[in-house]
């Protein structure tokens, strides 16, 4: 009995060593190494998920009925916090959210360095810089989402039917980068993942889960928009800015995945 108890001591510092590099080899790797960051945003009206096709009807505060057949927006320049700095910002981050494309409502946001955040910061629109620059390519690629050079890229599109409407239809093309004529649509966003932190490394999917709620649009705040008073937005300033301010507050923080491979 006295040989096995003294058996078990001679071991048990020798087991403790390799329990320990183990344990050390495993938080080491867990903790280096820059990794990809996933940003899903759910584009909703209400309480319930977007419809293009027209079959779904919503009304907004106004008690105006309305439908939606197309809704886009750009997001840019995204960066990650840690409490009120931002701590990482990714280059070239151009996005297009197209609702009738659901590939597209999954930002990637690559080369995070390890660590953990707790907020993310955006653009909607397309900075000033960009709108200048001539023909581009990706996300920033001319198309149904720009104007001309002298105005730029249209930040947020959304279209449908109503009743309300004099036409029988809503257009809202906002756009507008200019500070010297009071004509900048560009709105940053900032969520804070409600006491959470996001884990960045190589050896995890992170994931940030967002709702986007478009009927903001409508009923803000900080303005109430009637589709009977405005059922046609398709210039800078003016109500376009409005829209813009409703706008900023479409984004909700819902949740967050830390998952390991």
């Amino acid at each position: 009995m006295k040989k096995t108890l003294l058996l078990l001591v001679l071991i048990s510092p020798f087991v403790m060593a390799f329990s320990g590099c183990d344990k050390d080899e495993d938080d080491t790797n867990n903790t280096t190494g820059p990794g990809t960051v996933s940003f899903e945003l759910t584009n909703i009206v209400g309480n319930v998920n977007v419809d293009e096709t027209g079959a779904t009807s919503y009304t907004n505060a106004s008690g105006e009925s309305f439908t939606i057949s197309k809704l886009k927006y750009y997001i840019s320049n995204v960066q990650l916090m840690k409490d009120d700095a931002v701590t990482f910002t990714m280059p070239e981050s151009y996005f297009l959210v197209d609702e009738s494309n659901q590939a597209s409502t999954k930002l990637s946001i690559p080369d995070v360095p390890a660590g953990s955040y707790n907020k993310i910061r955006f653009l909607i629109g397309v900075d000033s810089a960009r709108n200048v620059s001539g023909a581009q390519t990706g996300a920033l690629t001319p198309s149904d989402m720009f104007w001309t050079w002298s105005t730029g890229y249209i930040f947020f599109k959304m279209e449908g039917s109503s009743s309300a409407s004099s036409n029988g239809s809503y257009i809202y093309h906002i756009a507008g980068f200019r500070d010297a004529n009071n004509t900048n649509a560009l709105r940053w966003v900032e969520l804070d993942f409600n006491g959470s932190s996001l884990i960045v490394d190589g050896h995890r999917d992170a994931e940030i889960h967002a709702f986007v709620n478009v009927m903001k649009v409508f009923d803000g705040p900080p303005n109430p928009i009637s589709i009977a008073s405005h059922n046609n937005v398709m210039s800078t300033g003016g109500v376009a800015l409005q829209i813009a301010d409703n706008y900023a507050g479409m984004f909700t923080f819902d949740h967050l995945h830390n998952d390991p491979h």
